[in-house]
């Protein structure tokens, strides 16, 4: 038996698969195959197919034509792909979480006859049929007998069990009064808009009058203690309880100590006539009250797991499974704190004169195609996607957990992400002629990371310089003609990983110190491009020394020798150079270029 999860906006949803195919999404059931229904607008129609192919092991297959599906594992399930993965997992599709387990049923091999005899006993007295009375609390007198006992306590965990699953622990809460206790009819009530309300009865069958007494509830409730009454004082109240002889009410709290409900059971005047006892005895009435407390426990049991599972979601868009997980266990460490870390901000090249050629909605679904790429890569590097701006995100790293190669971890996010826009461009290719590109900013440095929304709405995020320079530093690749640039910041962090060259030294609109950027080209890179690289900076050292003659002596080679792929840095830096070489630069020159754009 597989068992689902599925969380979504804050609802919880529980679903039981015995065998075969079973399929996710947000469009009907097709092909006869058993579906859970998603209204997540991110979740494609057809989504997700799971077959389970060993005891242990299901095979996930992404039915979707536009979206991936991300594991807990950080693993990747690509549109038309599939994986076999071992339970428990989970999976991501669209805002939805879908946890899947396996639930194997209880092992009964090496039960010596006795053991198994009392399992069978302990099981039946779960499941006695309405009119039944075996097992009940009537029929043990004042002095039960240690196996009944163990029958009664076997029911009440019986309860606690389907308690702490789903809203059913209602009915089976009142079919106990009647199986457990003895007592004629249960009733399950809790208060809805100020009034009692009927959420289940056993045995289930409509009555034609008032249900229950408001005067025995209105003194439980006032009293916020279990209330018992038969006989003549019963009879004396106007309402009808024409047959009854006795009734008991046990409250229920919330986790704030405040009555929310009740269990209430009835004992008929037949039953009492020829029973043992006349009226409810205190031993019954504690059996009510822990069954009360159950119900209780078991509320606060699911208030607690959808308020984690609205916390695991809202923690889920913005962070990694694992990173996730932490935060929940630790949710201190999204308090306001000073911390290095390194910032990336990313957009959409030429995004404006994309969107001339597509409508609304296929610019949408474009801006939707590219940013689930960059947040897979974001998230498979464990970085934090802080926000989305039109076609733009934000992510960081270092925070709010540690992260000691956090440098790393954004410049390796980075290349991934540029690694996959060609896959893009092909799914695009029959709406759109210009090319998908984007244009990638780093920087790393000391920031006030924490809620950066308000107290309705969170946003976990980072301010400060740090943050507003890798902003500066994206809109920097733009001039320089490469996709990525990484501030000196960044690059000191990196050590001797990646291939870079160093581009400039700018000074970026709204920030006066200047910073070297540099252009991040590969892990590894081929020994042209490193000789090419090491004869550019080569000659911006002559160009940042006034030495521009030499400088465009060391340029030319790697212009003439483009073959029409002209690197755009060169020919920039040339420019410099001619135009100062026929008007020389003020005595103040000091090789700082100023990007007079964001």
């Amino acid at each position: 038996m597989i068992h689902f999860t599925v969380i979504y906006n804050g609802q919880v949803a529980k679903v039981e698969h015995s065998g075969g195919p079973f399929e996710l999404g947000r469009g009907p059931q097709r092909e006869n195959i058993p579906r859970h229904t998603i209204n997540d607008s991110y979740v494609s129609g057809n989504h997700v197919r799971i077959e389970q192919v060993e005891n242990s092991k299901i095979r996930i297959l992404n039915l979707s034509q536009r979206n991936s599906i991300r594991l807990d594992t950080s693993e990747i399930i690509s549109i038309g792909t599939s994986a076999i993965v071992l339970l428990p997992i989970t999976l991501f599709i669209g805002e939805t979480s879908v946890k899947i387990e396996l639930v194997e049923e209880e092992d009964e091999v090496g039960l010596d006859e006795e053991s198994k005899a009392l399992l069978d006993s302990m099981e039946s007295a779960v499941t006695i049929s309405p009119g039944q009375s075996s097992g009940s609390l009537l029929d043990l007198g004042q002095s039960p007998s240690p196996e009944k006992l163990a029958v009664w306590f076997e029911t009440l965990i019986a309860v606690q069990k389907s308690a702490s699953g789903s809203l059913e622990f209602f009915q089976d809460t009142a079919q106990a009064v009647v199986n457990l206790i003895g007592l004629d009819r249960g009733l399950v009530l809790m208060i809805k808009n100020g009034r009692w309300m009927v959420q289940a009865r056993f045995p289930d069958e409509d009555v034609d009058h008032r249900e229950f007494s408001m005067s025995v509830l209105g003194k439980m409730a006032k009293e916020r203690k279990t209330f018992y009454q038969g006989g003549a004082a019963l009879q004396s109240q106007s309402e009808s309880v024409i047959g009854i002889e006795a009734v008991i009410a046990s409250p229920i709290f919330d986790k704030s100590e405040n009555v929310v409900g009740a269990i209430y059971g009835v004992r008929n005047k037949v039953t009492a006539a020829t029973g043992p006892n006349i009226s409810v005895n205190p031993l019954e009435a504690q059996i009510v009250q822990l069954l009360a407390s159950s119900v209780g426990a078991g509320l606060a049991r699911q208030e607690q797991e959808a308020e984690a599972g609205r916390l695991r979601v809202q923690f889920e868009q913005f962070f990694s499974a694992d990173l996730a997980r932490e935060l929940q266990k630790n949710p201190k460490l999204l308090e306001g704190h000073e911390s290095e870390i390194t910032v990336l901000f990313s957009d959409i090249r030429g995004f404006s004169r994309i969107s001339e050629t597509l409508n609304p909605r296929e610019t949408c679904n474009l801006v939707a195609d590219v940013m689930e790429e960059m947040t897979s890569c974001i998230m498979s590097f464990d970085g934090v996607v802080v926000d989305y701006s039109g076609d733009g995100i934000m992510a960081m790293w270092n925070a709010p957990a540690p992260q000691a190669d956090h440098a790393i971890k954004a410049c390796k996010a980075a290349l991934a992400m540029v690694a996959r826009m060609p896959a893009v461009q092909e799914r695009w290719k029959n709406k759109i002629s210009l090319p998908v590109k984007v244009g990638i900013g780093i920087n790393s440095g000391m920031a006030l990371c924490g809620n950066t929304g308000s107290k309705m709405k969170f946003q976990y995020g980072a301010l400060g310089h740090t943050v507003n320079l890798a902003s500066r530093i994206e809109g920097a690749t733009k001039v320089m003609g490469v996709p990525i640039l990484i501030s000196g910041f960044t690059k000191k962090m990196l050590g001797g990983a990646f291939a870079t060259r160093r581009l400039r030294k700018v000074r970026v609109i709204g920030i006066n110190e200047p910073v070297d950027i540099y252009q991040l080209h590969a892990e590894v890179s081929s020994i042209e491009w490193r000789s090419d690289a090491d004869v550019y900076e080569s000659a911006l050292k002559h160009y940042e020394a006034k030495e521009f003659g030499p400088a465009c002596r060391d340029l030319y080679p790697l212009i003439a020798n483009q073959n029409g792929n002209y690197d755009t840095a060169s020919l920039s830096l040339m420019a410099k150079a001619i135009e100062f070489l026929r008007k020389p630069p003020l005595s103040t020159f000091d090789g700082v270029e100023d990007l007079e754009s964001k």
